[in-house]
């Protein structure tokens, strides 16, 4: 894919390199960008920024404060770009003079702890999962979790709900799943501001942010989350197997989600997609989502807004190595193609384009503050 990403870009970048001049000046080193949003993408983006502090010698700090408080904070313009996993719409972003473009394609998967029951081994379709979250299903020896899994002993043991309780676009993600595919169960599950409203009954504990999701599945035997796919990664919590449209077991994996977005055309209509849940295609997850930046497309400190695209942009430039082993897909070549193209429409007060594609010279290194 760098290949052909690389050979697309420079198709794109022609054009812009002129408009933008050979000669760009230097940015300052000294800068240190600030982002916050998002926690599905964090642990990318920690590595994206390591790599641009090694490369360029500017410092990149990133709060995974969640969807909801990153797209408030880049509105109110106390970062350098906000993340978000459920894109703003075209009104929105106009009436903040924001631009918007994605950046990985990912999973979110349910995990469980249950003692003696290894990854991929607990198999639940979206019925069952809603019935669980909606506190229906308590008990994880519950009839309707034996009959999807014949082969194991499931412990009369309770199940414990663990949630997001801050404005998560990884709950959002999940309920958009669960309402497409199971929609008569999800009913009981009301959202706002990327904020769920779980209902009582049942053990249930809600924790702010992906680490603290997995720290509290891994503690409590029983318990039931969510998280971005990169946390299943090596020795992560344990993954759910889900059923997909087609009635095929999968299980969350690089090749599931690159089938998803396959089978949804992904990005064919624009560079703002919908969550990709319950897509018809073979060996889908049924689970996947793009997640974006945002970014002030009149920005007050141009000079920071140049440094913040070219950070994105020279981890487009990296193709398949900037997400090995993350547990997340690139987006397609084509696509970052485009976002290439979009970055380049960023200009200054004074209607100057930015120096999106050079700028400051290689420096030493720095690294990413995840907070």
């Amino acid at each position: 894919m760098q290949t052909t990403f690389r050979s697309r870009i420079a198709l794109i970048a022609a054009p812009v390199l002129v408009s933008l001049g050979l000669a760009a000046p230097a940015l300052a080193q000294d800068i240190t960008l600030r982002g916050a949003g998002a926690s599905f993408p964090a642990k990318v983006y920690a590595q994206w920024a390591s790599h641009y502090a090694q490369e360029r010698g500017t410092k990149v700090q990133y709060a995974a404060v969640g969807s909801t408080q990153g797209v408030q904070q880049i509105k109110a313009q106390q970062v350098d770009f906000g993340a978000t996993d459920i894109p703003l719409s075209q009104q929105e972003l106009a009436q903040h003079h924001l631009i918007q473009f994605p950046t990985l394609v990912g999973g979110v998967v349910p995990v469980v702890n249950l003692p003696g029951v290894a990854s991929g081994r607990l198999r639940l379709d979206a019925h069952v999962l809603a019935a669980i979250f909606a506190a229906r299903i308590d008990h994880w020896n519950d009839k309707a979790i034996a009959a999807l899994n014949p082969e194991l002993k499931l412990p009369n043991l309770p199940i414990t709900r663990v949630v997001r309780a801050d404005g998560s676009g990884t709950t959002q993600v999940l309920l958009a799943y669960l309402r497409q595919a199971a929609a008569a169960d999800d009913s009981a599950i009301p959202l706002k501001d990327g904020r769920a409203n779980w209902p009582a009954g049942g053990a249930i504990q809600a924790v702010e942010g992906s680490s603290k999701m997995v720290a509290a599945v891994q503690a409590t035997a029983g318990a039931l989350g969510y998280v971005s796919s990169d946390y299943v990664v090596g020795d992560g919590p344990a993954a759910v197997a889900l059923r997909n449209r087609r009635g095929e077991w999968v299980t969350p994996s690089l090749a599931s989600y690159r089938a998803a977005v396959r089978g949804a055309n992904l990005f064919r209509d624009g560079l703002n997609a919908p969550p990709l849940v319950d897509v018809d295609s073979p060996m889908a997850w049924p689970i996947v989502s793009a997640t974006y930046i945002v970014i002030d497309s009149k920005p007050a400190a141009p000079e920071r807004t140049a440094r913040a695209l070219n950070f994105f942009y020279r981890s487009f430039l990296m193709g398949d190595r900037a997400v090995a082993g993350t547990g997340f897909a690139p987006l397609p070549a084509e696509t970052q193609a485009r976002v290439v193209a979009l970055l380049s429409t960023v200009r200054a007060p004074d209607g100057k384009p930015l120096p999106v594609m050079g700028g400051a010279k290689e420096g030493a290194g720095a690294r990413l503050a995840l907070r």
